[in-house]
């Protein structure tokens, strides 16, 4: 079983520290093992939202048949992978009458502080984006509280013009399509006042650009949220980079839980600091065991 020993180990280091403390520290740190990320997925319907989920992630995402106007909840799919749960909410708004405002001010309001992230996935050969960029504006840009990252995914890159350009050999937009696409990037950034990095251009099809999409989700997740992301990605986006990433960051967060914990522990300001001298050899075993977790 990983599981206890990856615990066995950070028990191991956790020594030092008074009984109580020790049993926080290890209800905390089961809590950042098993947190279970949000990830919001905006975009019309026919944007390839689901091709797009199902190209990123292990578990098939199945498309959710066009609702009636009627409905307008977000609909949920939680993917499972071992001990790990990942959940999907395909937003809905983009597309729709922006008179519907008021109630999606209501219903975003009430949905944002559960996202980690937002992915609004747009294609890239529509012509104009005013119906996504009066959306984000009214809805999003009005939101009061802090707003989850927006990543915006320009799909189906291959279909630029002139889209018999496209080489499915090498996977690789003409060096027309290339500069068509750089331009659709920022026009797309100046309409959403985002900045250009924010704008990734991908295909599905060709697994154009997906790694780097990969990249960006982990790496503007907030950090409790990008291990328990990794199980659930196709094994292809298991490189070094990913996983250091996520390995430090879940370092960087079990740090954070101790340092909280500490804060709130009746102690001695000298048993504190004591304690704080020790918590780096902590979040070096929480590295350590990354993958008793999460590999």
């Amino acid at each position: 079983m990983k599981h206890p020993s990856g615990y066995a180990l950070i028990r191991r280091h956790l020594r030092r520290y008074p009984r109580i403390l020790r049993q926080h520290l290890l209800r905390e740190l089961s809590r950042l093992v098993a947190y279970e990320p949000v990830i919001g997925i905006m975009g019309k319907t026919g944007v390839g939202k689901s091709s797009l989920c199902n190209a990123l992630f292990r578990s098939e995402v199945c498309a959710v048949n066009a609702v009636e106007a009627c409905t307008r909840q977000p609909q949920r799919v939680r993917l499972r992978f071992g001990n790990h749960y990942l959940t999907l909410v395909d937003l809905p708004g983009a597309g729709e009458s922006i008179s519907r405002d008021n109630e999606y001010r209501e219903l975003y309001r009430e949905l944002m502080p559960q996202l980690d992230m937002v992915l609004w996935v747009l294609k890239a050969d529509d012509r104009a984006f005013s119906v996504e960029e009066l959306f984000y504006q009214e809805v999003f840009a009005q939101y009061s509280g802090p707003l989850p990252p927006v990543l915006w995914v320009l799909n189906q890159v291959d279909k630029t013009e002139p889209a018999a350009h496209w080489n499915w050999l090498s996977a690789q937009p003409s060096a027309l399509q290339a500069e068509r696409i750089i331009q659709k990037q920022q026009t797309v950034a100046r309409q959403m006042g985002t900045a250009e990095t924010n704008i990734l251009p991908v295909s599905v099809r060709g697994r154009y650009h997906l790694p780097r999409l990969v990249e960006a989700m982990i790496t503007r997740l907030p950090k409790q949220a990008r291990s328990p992301l990794v199980p659930h990605l196709q094994s292809g986006y298991h490189t070094p980079g990913i996983i250091t990433t996520a390995r430090n960051s879940f370092g960087d967060a079990v740090v954070e839980v101790i340092d909280a914990v500490i804060d709130l522990a009746p102690l001695p300001q000298v048993a504190r600091c004591a304690l704080r001298t020790v918590t780096h050899t902590v979040a070096r075993a929480a590295r350590t065991v990354w993958s008793f977790f999460f590999g």
